[in-house]
Order: C-alpha cells, then sequence, then structure tokens
C-alpha cells in the first residue's frame, strides 16, 4: 500500500491522497512529487464519489502488464470507471464488484483491492465499489 496514494478507513474503505494546491486551490490526483510537491498540500478526499461514466473489460487482455486469469472460461470482466468527488477532482480507477449491476449517477465507495504482481507476491491500490443505497 502507497500512504501517498490512499490510506485505510473505517469500515473497510480508503481514503485516496490528494493534492490542493496553495495558490488556486485547485486539486490533483496523484498529488504532485519531487520539486512540485510543496506547492501543493496534502489532502485526503471524501471516501465517496458518484460514478461519472465507466467501461467494462470483457475479454481477458493478453499481454502484460496484466497479470491473472487469460483463459476466456476462467476470466471474470471487470469495470474501469471515472468518479466524481464533489467538484474537486474525477479519478480514474477499477470498479470492484459485478459491471452489470453498475448505473451512471451512483455512489461509489473508495476501496483498497489487492491482486497478484509478475512476482508472484500481492499489491494493494484503490478502487471503487458501489455504496450502500448506491444512488447519489
Amino acid at each position: 500500500m502507497d500512504d501517498d496514494i490512499f490510506i485505510s478507513a473505517e469500515g473497510g474503505k480508503a481514503r485516496i491522497v490528494a493534492g490542493k494546491h496553495r495558490q488556486t486551490g485547485q486539486v490533483v490526483f496523484p498529488r504532485p512529487q519531487g520539486t512540485e510537491e510543496e506547492d501543493f498540500q496534502r489532502i485526503e478526499l471524501p471516501l465517496s464519489g458518484t460514478l461519472w461514466t465507466y467501461t467494462v473489460q470483457r475479454i481477458p487482455p493478453k499481454n502484460p502488464p496484466f497479470v491473472g486469469v487469460n483463459s476466456p472460461e476462467d476470466y471474470q470482466p471487470y469495470a474501469v470507471g471515472y468518479i466524481q468527488f464533489g467538484d474537486q477532482v474525477m479519478i480514474e480507477g477499477r470498479i470492484a464488484g459485478d459491471p452489470d449491476s453498475l448505473e451512471i449517477g451512483m455512489r461509489m465507495d473508495s476501496v483498497p483491492l489487492s491482486f497478484p504482481t509478475p512476482d508472484g507476491a500481492e499489491m494493494t491500490t484503490y478502487a471503487f465499489a458501489p455504496a450502500n443505497g448506491s444512488r447519489s
């Protein structure tokens, strides 16, 4: 887990870490590093946002960097979408759960998601999942 990207939160959720420009107030993700880092205050985004749009990967990717099930019989489709956090920022990410249950405008929670790496280890990153009572 990279605490410059997200941190664990209550109830199995995740808080995404963003940057807020100290002069303009513009919120960006990911938070800039290096020479621009001092211009951005570290902030944590709300636990929930709104599904703006999404697409579903229904065919298994055939090439790296994809690591996972490549056989069409065993492959589980997954969604990737854009989540709007108020008027602050929109973030792209994987959507956990059944892609056929998604609707644009749903309320989505930020959650941790683990997956295997090419070396056989496991990596955890942020993802999104429909919130309970998911309409915004």
